[in-house]
């Protein structure tokens, strides 16, 4: 039974997950890589009903009709409608309901996230296939409208399960990793901006020129972090993670309760520690040695005032 025969009760369900920046962020809006893990255990869910009324949306931050939602929610609006576009069905009400673990605005890709389930849920719901690049670009409707002139890498770190490494303009690869990556995830107490935090790197890496300066230093630190990542040197990758932070420090994005995080991982013992996302607020994440480490530093960082503490373990054989 299809959707347009099945009436009103037809549904069809996603699921996304959250990311990290390893390595790259902000460098990577002027061309050079980054590096993004998945957060496969912070998740987002949506499931999708036709109806004969006008789009709806539930979610914890808005009930009602789609059309009446804040203005940062008008990308969802947009999404929906390219959609239905790209699957050639007729304009219907939609109502989407989200239930969403990834906090808005902490830099872990909670808005590429719901998209990218927003997506699922509408193709499932149609009964069709969908490639990973039409993926890509039809979350990117959304993403340009919450976040201006996005890289990219949201999207496709959002749903796929391994590390990635990601270029600007090419199709992303996949890293291998030999053993797992125990790391500890931290929100500050302010969420992040990621316009301004955009805007205040534009104004400060205008002095230096784009081949000079914090960011092209982050582009070497991230280059070099690939293959120690993929080999499984961790304290290496561990500070060139501490050395991106200064960096992202000089581009003014850092807040004092993110360096104080930071602080408070690399004195008890963290291999290497740095803000993750666009800053201005929002999360900083810690490379533990092994799990114990990692159960170490997340109390730890919630003794120093984290909002939350997420303790993901990514890859290994």
């Amino acid at each position: 039974m299809t959707p347009e025969r099945g009436g009103p009760e037809a549904s069809g369900s996603g699921r996304a997950h959250g990311k990290a920046i390893l390595m790259g962020e902000h460098a990577v809006v002027y061309g050079f890589p980054a590096i993004a893990l998945p957060l496969l255990t912070v998740t987002v869910d949506a499931t999708v009903q036709l109806s004969t009324d006008a789009d709806w949306l539930d979610c914890a931050y808005y009930r009602g009709p789609l059309a009446k939602a804040p203005s940062e929610l008008g990308g969802l609006r947009l999404l929906i409608e390219e959609s239905r576009r790209a699957l050639g069905s007729p304009s219907r009400g939609t109502t989407v309901h989200i239930d969403s673990m990834i906090p808005p605005e902490y830099g872990l890709g909670s808005s590429a996230a719901v998209a990218v389930a927003i997506v699922r849920a509408m193709y499932d719901l149609f009964h069709q296939t969908l490639a990973a690049k039409e993926l890509a670009s039809l979350v990117h409707v959304a993403e340009v409208h919450a976040h201006g002139s996005p890289s990219g890498i949201d999207a496709w770190a959002a749903s796929v399960d391994s590390a990635l490494w990601f270029v600007p303009g090419q199709p992303p690869d996949p890293l291998p990793l030999s053993r797992p990556l125990f790391l500890v995830v931290a929100g500050s107490d302010t969420p992040g901006n990621t316009r301004d935090a955009v805007r205040r790197v534009k104004e400060s890496q205008a002095r230096f020129g784009v081949g000079a300066g914090p960011i092209a230093r982050i582009g070497e630190l991230t280059r070099a972090a690939r293959p120690a990542l993929v080999r499984g040197d961790y304290g290496f990758l561990g500070a060139l993670m501490t050395e991106a932070h200064r960096e992202l420090n000089a581009l003014h994005v850092a807040t004092d309760h993110l360096n104080r995080l930071v602080s408070t991982a690399l004195r008890d013992g963290a291999l290497g520690a740095k803000l993750t996302g666009g800053g201005g607020g929002g999360s900083m994440m810690a490379l533990a040695a092994d799990g114990s480490q990692q159960m170490q530093l997340a109390e730890a960082l919630r003794r120093a005032g984290a909002r939350q503490v997420w303790t993901p373990v990514v890859g290994g054989s």
